[in-house]
């Protein structure tokens, strides 16, 4: 067995862990019962200090996102949660405003929903080409454009809801276009500050943080439109989306990495499907650009940058990154079945917030409720606990199965691993829509649908948030561009049901509708099963027939 004992050497290989082969995902993440060769590779500092750094930050670089202070870390993610709150707030902010909308326009119900189908589609087709810019150029000014034109919509919008129909639609399809990159560009930010074990609870934050701005949104502009009118509503998001901006410009410093980094990689050479006992060898290298530096050139030391060094607006280009292959990356990444699930689940999962933003004012302000505009947005009280409460489940909780997992693995993650908590997000969501369903059709008390909103709420964040972080466990490299993937696939099954949803309901009941949706749901989540037992061997097949490399966008 290789040592680890000389750093400098140019690769060090450590041959053990008998019976794991390597897949895109793979990673060891315990040393735990492994030897001292694991010695001279970086652990975690506090905690488990058996818990390796995945992935190794820099030796010798400073300004490694990965070494930044926890502080640092923090406040730039916090900004990214902050934008991405603010984007998801102006989807359903119209809920509780939807009725008197109709008056305004002198329009229906259904027709005032398309302008809820243009923010959506107009999205996810924008979120294929803000990504690609982040990509080359950084998260910073992908960050701080769309801030600043999403403020720019929100004001037209302002502008154009006491107006006629047609300029506020439009309104709304360009609000889709600059907020595009909400839902596909924190998650890189994530995987950019945090190591593999810290990230199912990140992404579970910034998940949190989309869903409960899909549910405050309409419980604050509900009491809002009560006030002060809809236009009032879109005016304090923008001074909200104001004072983000300035937050991100002066506090959020470029997160992508373009230097060295040593890592534990396994030998892609060495998979093995036809053996019995396969063995996985690792070795740590340095990498960057495609090329391996020895640990002795990697020793140069390098500046830490200045304050405001890191104000730059525009950071340097990645040289590799060709736009156009990194535009065409997301729709090729739909053939892999662990990108195709992710955007599946993720995309029925949020379609609940679209639903339920659609559907509060029809199904409430008649009788026997007759909520008013100021009780419909209180409605989303419900959801907004539930979504806590699959946040903790689909965090620190799916964190704590996967890391039991891991141990009983002999140290090694796969993302796979995570998936049996999808059953439980898939019982909670099915349970909710029938609860609420079953008793707005009997018309109970109040408390009975809402109750049942609350639930499924659970379970769709759950949904969204396992979705998410298996497809970044299994191709972190590339988290960008399969996030636009996700997020243009949710956006258009989203958009679907902004089509269809009202009159269904019109037509179908309650009951019948919501019964059907969380069967679909169910149905997706049995997919999972397929994951669960053969998703390294899916992995593996990925990584063979590497579309990317075949079509020339690798």
């Amino acid at each position: 067995m290789a040592s680890l004992e000389a750093p400098q050497s140019q690769d060090v290989e450590i041959s053990q862990l008998g019976g794991h082969r390597y897949a895109p995902g793979t990673e060891l993440l315990y040393d735990s019962g492994m030897g001292s060769q694991f010695s001279t590779l970086q652990h975690v500092k506090r905690g488990d200090s058996h818990i390796l750094l995945v992935p190794q930050p820099s030796l010798t670089d400073p300004n490694d996102p990965l070494r930044w202070s926890s502080a640092k870390k923090w406040v730039t993610l916090l900004n990214g949660i902050w934008y991405s709150f603010n984007g998801a707030v102006t989807g359903p902010i119209m809920a509780a405003g939807m009725i008197p909308l109709t008056i305004t326009f002198n329009t229906t119900l259904t027709r005032l929903s398309y302008a809820n189908g243009a923010t959506l589609v107009c999205q996810g087709a924008a979120t294929t080409l803000w990504m690609p810019f982040a990509v080359k150029y950084g998260r910073r000014p992908v960050y701080l454009l769309s801030n600043l034109l999403m403020l720019v919509a929100c004001v037209w919008l302002g502008l154009a809801s006491t107006g006629p129909y047609t300029p506020f639609i439009i309104g709304r399809a360009f609000l889709g276009i600059f907020e595009a990159p909400i839902e596909a560009i924190c998650p890189s930010t994530v995987t950019d500050l945090f190591f593999l074990h810290e990230r199912g609870e990140k992404v579970s934050l910034y998940g949190l943080a989309v869903l409960s701005g899909n549910e405050i949104g309409p419980l604050i502009s509900a009491f809002i439109i009560q006030s002060l009118g809809m236009n009032w509503a879109f005016f304090i998001v923008a001074m909200l989306i104001g004072a983000s901006l300035i937050s991100m410009f002066f506090s959020m410093p470029e997160t992508r990495y373009l230097g060295p980094r040593p890592t534990i990689l396994a030998s892609h050479d060495l998979i093995d499907t036809s053996s019995t006992k396969p063995t996985v060898q690792y070795h740590e290298k340095v990498e960057t650009a495609g090329t391996q530096i020895s640990h002795l050139e990697q020793r140069e030391t390098v500046d830490l940058r200045t304050y405001l060094q890191e104000l730059r607006f525009w950071g340097k280009g990645d040289p590799n990154v060709n736009l156009l292959h990194t535009f065409i990356r997301p729709f090729v990444l739909i053939a892999y079945p662990t990108v195709a699930w992710s955007s599946l689940i993720y995309g029925l999962s949020l379609s609940w917030n679209v639903i339920l933003g659609a559907t509060t004012a029809q199904l409430f302000a008649p009788p026997p409720y007759e909520f008013d505009s100021s009780a419909q947005g209180l409605v989303f009280l419900s959801p907004l606990i539930g979504s806590l409460v699959g946040s903790y489940i689909c965090g620190p909780f799916a964190d704590t199965v996967a890391n039991y997992y891991t141990k009983k693995n002999d140290g090694v993650r796969e993302p796979e691993m995570r998936l049996p908590t999808c059953a439980i997000a898939a019982v909670i969501t099915f349970i909710g829509a029938v609860v609420a369903g079953v008793t707005y059709n009997y018309r109970t008390h109040w408390a009975g649908p809402i109750v049942g909103y609350g639930i499924l709420s659970a379970g769709a964040q759950m949904g969204a948030t396992l979705a998410m972080t298996y497809s970044l466990d299994c191709h972190k490299e590339l988290s960008a561009e399969l996030m636009v993937t996700v997020s243009v696939a949710k956006s258009f099954i989203a958009w679907i049901w902004t089509w269809c949803i009202n009159d269904w309901i019109v037509s179908s009941g309650l009951m019948t509708v919501f019964c059907i949706v969380a069967a679909i749901n169910v149905a997706g989540y049995l997919t999972t099963l397929i994951l669960y037992w053969k998703g390294k061997d899916i992995r593996v097949w990925i990584q063979k027939k590497d579309f990317l490399s075949l079509l020339g966008v690798n």
